[in-house]
């Protein structure tokens, strides 16, 4: 779950105060040290463990109450299911990008009492214009996506692209990491905290990104415990290769605005802390940039002020090969 950071609350880490108390307090004083906001981040994520008791148990009891079927075991084509995975495709000598899609969602309008968010669809707007501005892809964004809409929205996306094709996507809104099994969730706007079939989990936005045919897929996730997306193969480092190296493997990648910690729903300028940091960054892109360059200056933006530190990695269940995501501007300076 996203948070927001109001400073000036340095008697939080003290005072065992329910969800619904913070929604109120003001912004006042100055802003306090990293030791605090993570006193403050334990305290609210004892309150999200509260808030979503009731969805926690059934999760509990049956770890695949949120699950999506497969396709194949869906006699109907009402609702949603869960691809295939592709198959691996024959790499061509000479790679090319033929189109370039991104798929952004945001969400701002919780149901109570989940509190609702100010930044994602803000964030998101922002980003899909420089995206398309600036990198030349078509996007199509996603405002208040229930579960349906969003895991309906990018299995169209899978089925209309093909191994030349670029994918990016992303969401913003709630998330949950359950502190037993640390599987990782994403909570739609019909999330409910008595229940957690309208979750979805880090399980199922696996199998979604194995469905993609394109050799160039990357997810950017800016909700809390999002770093459980990354768990397979962190990046530590850049890959060796050149740009045709890197486009003829399949990439598929990660890149979260935290790793198993809240992560802030403010920053700068009407945006939260990782979403101003990825814009301020992909702007200053003049050239092709691999996602982990733009991965570490994101980071360094964003940890240098924050208790956050985004994570970038590899899904290989997804089947990612090696290389990684490029962002090429449409005129290179």
């Amino acid at each position: 779950m996203r948070i927001r950071i109001w400073w000036g609350l340095l008697l939080a880490a003290q005072m065992p105060l329910a969800w619904g108390q913070f929604a109120g307090l003001p912004m006042i004083g100055s802003m306090p040290g990293m030791a605090q906001m993570q006193a403050i981040d334990m305290q609210r994520h004892q309150a999200r463990t509260l808030l979503y008791r009731e969805a926690l148990e059934e999760l509990k009891k049956n770890p695949q109450a949120a699950d999506v079927k497969p396709c194949a075991e869906t006699r109907t084509a009402a609702g949603v299911c869960v691809p295939a995975a592709v198959a691996p495709v024959a790499t061509p000598a000479a790679p090319v990008i033929r189109q370039k899609r991104a798929l952004l969602v945001g969400n701002n309008a919780y149901a109570k009492p989940i509190p609702a968010l100010e930044t994602p669809i803000f964030d998101v707007e922002k980003i899909g214009a420089l995206l398309q501005r600036q990198f030349g892809y078509e996007v199509e964004i996603l405002r208040d996506a229930s579960k349906a809409q969003l895991l309906g929205a990018v299995k169209k996306l899978a089925e209309e692209t093909d191994q030349d094709s670029s994918v990016l996507m992303m969401y913003a809104g709630h998330g949950y990491l359950m502190d037993d099994t640390q599987m990782g969730f994403w909570i739609p706007v019909d999330g409910s905290v008595k229940t957690a079939a309208n979750w979805i989990s880090n399980t199922d936005i696996g199998k979604f990104l194995a469905a993609f045919q394109a050799r160039q897929v990357i997810l950017i996730s800016d909700s809390c415990f999002s770093g459980s997306l990354v768990r397979e193969q962190k990046m530590a480092a850049a890959q060796s290769g050149n740009r045709d190296d890197w486009l003829r493997q399949r990439s598929v990648l990660v890149l979260s605005s935290g790793g198993e910690e809240p992560v802030s729903d403010e920053g700068k300028d009407g945006h939260s802390i990782f979403a101003w940091s990825l814009l301020d960054t992909l702007a200053k892109v003049d050239r092709f940039a691999p996602g982990f360059q733009v991965y570490r200056v994101v980071k360094d933006k964003v940890s240098k002020d924050y208790p956050q530190e985004p994570q970038y990695g590899a899904v290989l269940s997804a089947g990612h090969v090696g290389g990684d995501y490029l962002l090429e501007p449409l005129s290179p300076r």
